[in-house]
């Protein structure tokens, strides 16, 4: 059970990749468009794809919320790949507009490790390992931005 304060881009770089090859389960993302998250780097792909490889039998889920979904959909062709492979287990979700105002980011791992990034225009963050009570505000949070709803993106391209 450890918590610490990041100041830096490549604390928080490092603490996402922390969080990743931490993910057993659940993989609970929000974030305004993923950028800073650099999950189109092989290893989080790899760590994305070992994730979601059980997920029939062990019921691992990812589910990533947004509130920009260009950077998705033009930067991160593998992560659109996942999830065309792995869309029951994986869903990204566009926010609702009426949730633009929030500024903050949250990676969430199995409901007991957490990364917070307390401004989506800054490195400073939280990072929590192994401490599901401190984490469980920020499951809630993301269950209440996920009850407001939003639209799920496709895997697939429409058009001529």
């Amino acid at each position: 059970m450890t918590s610490r304060l990041l100041n830096s881009w490549s604390e928080y770089d490092a603490a996402v990749q922390e969080i990743l090859d931490l993910t057993a389960g659940t993989l609970l993302v929000f974030d305004a468009d993923l950028s800073p998250l650099k999950l189109e780097r092989p290893e989080r792909i790899a760590a994305l794809r070992r994730l979601l490889l059980g997920a029939r039998e062990f019921n691992k889920r990812l589910t990533i919320v947004v509130q920009k979904t260009a950077f998705v959909r033009q930067y991160s062709p593998q992560l659109m790949d996942l999830l065309a492979v792995y869309s029951p287990a994986m869903t990204i979700i566009h926010a609702p507009p009426h949730l633009d105002g929030l500024k903050d980011s949250l990676l969430i791992a199995d409901h007991r490790h957490l990364l917070v990034r307390f401004h989506q225009d800054h490195a400073r963050a939280r990072l929590t390992i192994d401490d599901a009570p401190e984490c469980a505000p920020c499951v809630l949070r993301f269950e209440e931005i996920l009850g407001a709803g939003g639209d799920p993106l496709s895997s697939t391209t429409l058009g001529l």
